[in-house]
């Protein structure tokens, strides 16, 4: 009765956040503050039959580039500026990409979807390929001044293995399990002066090249599966290349109340994210990587259940790993819940545990595992 109340509840202020911003749209035309509308689109992924591509039409896209002098009151002012969001409704984008053409139309949050079939094999040598879009029906920007591009990922077929990472506490210091840490790192942080997780980079690189392939090339797919909202895509987006951490959709949700967006509670959205990518590639294993400051344990379990055959190793990393705590037992009682599937599955303190794993497995080539201690060793020797 309380999950339904909370539900119930979340449905009614999520429709009196779309009723005010309705009513601010209708403001704003009236008043002539509509401003210029553009493109901020999101990676896309395709495997041989289908093609998922999205993104966001807004007159407020970040465009600014982060500093390592940025302060806190810059921050703050810039994350305030992603959170409010001034999104456009009801604008046809066009997109092309290997010779299709198709146009879809923004909903009422500014997204626009495309999943389509009608188009020829993406798949090459090359992990992936460029997309181009424009609007074509406004008043207020041409096609021509609204074009951009940005790329879908197509892992060719020598792809040995796909990697899905959890964000926040997985590659990026948060403090996710801590709300005022949280809130500290997320708002007087930018994707500049924020650390990265110690070696990291390195062993999602080692992972992402493949053992038998170029080590400054990616041959196998990246993930991005988070809870956080898509209005800090750019930030992470930024935050990854920055970080030389290996390319690859960053899969987030809506700012809301409604079910599955970021202020809604739980953490299906990452559950159904992961199921979307592993149904689309039903023939390649995958190594999960995730935390014990949220459910990562927990979804990623019930993922080794759903699809045995293609997860091939777990990974959660300590949020506190010089203390036994509530969420190490319950990282242990997910690893029992899978026990008899004989999943490697493993809570770690640092990037170095997982790659000896990983070499033993065969998806890190033991002339990464000298790199990864010592980027391990130099991130953290940083922190201190």
């Amino acid at each position: 009765m309380e999950s339904a109340n909370s539900s119930a509840l979340n449905r009614v202020i999520d429709n009196v956040d779309d009723f005010i911003d309705a009513r601010w749209r209708w403001v704003r035309k009236r008043l002539g503050w509509e401003g210029v509308p553009a493109i901020q689109p999101y990676v896309g992924y395709a495997n041989d039959d289908r093609v998922w591509f999205h993104g966001r039409v807004l007159t407020n896209v970040p465009r600014n580039t982060p500093s390592i002098e940025d302060g806190w009151f810059e921050n703050v002012v810039a994350m305030y500026q992603r959170l409010e969001s001034d999104e456009v409704v009801g604008v046809t984008v066009e997109i092309d990409f290997a010779g299709k053409r198709h146009r879809v139309v923004t909903d009422e949050e500014g997204y626009f979807h495309l999943e389509t079939s009608n188009t020829p094999d993406l798949r090459g040598k090359l992990p992936w390929q460029m997309i181009s879009m424009r609007i074509v029906d406004s008043n207020l920007v041409t096609a021509e001044e609204s074009t951009t591009v940005s790329r879908l990922l197509t892992p060719p077929e020598s792809a040995q293995v796909g990697l899905i990472s959890d964000i926040d506490d997985t590659i990026i210091h948060t403090g996710a399990a801590n709300m005022l840490e949280m809130l500290r790192s997320t708002f007087f942080h930018n994707a500049r002066s924020r650390k990265p997780l110690a070696g990291v980079a390195s062993l999602y690189r080692a992972i992402a090249s493949g053992v038998d392939h170029d080590a400054d090339s990616q041959n196998n797919p990246v993930f991005y599966v988070s809870s956080s909202p898509w209005n800090l895509h750019d930030m992470l987006e930024d935050f990854v290349e920055l970080n030389d951490i290996p390319d690859g959709p960053v899969l987030l949700r809506d700012l809301g109340f409604d079910q599955n967006k970021f202020l809604a509670e739980g953490h299906s959205h990452k559950l159904d994210k992961a199921k979307s990518i592993l149904a689309t590639w039903p023939k390649m294993p995958f190594i999960l990587f995730g935390d014990s400051g949220q459910e990562d344990s927990v979804i990623y379990a019930e993922l080794a259940k759903l699809y045995p055959e293609q997860v091939v190793a777990i990974f959660i990393r300590d949020v506190d790993p010089t203390s036994e705590s509530t969420r190490d037992k319950n990282v242990a009682t997910a690893i029992e819940s899978i026990r008899d599937q004989k999943i490697p599955f493993h809570l770690i303190k640092d990037s170095t545990e997982a790659a000896a794993v990983l070499n033993q497995l065969g998806y890190v080539s033991s002339g990464w595992l000298p790199t990864i201690k010592s980027d391990t060793e130099r991130d953290i020797k940083a922190e201190s």
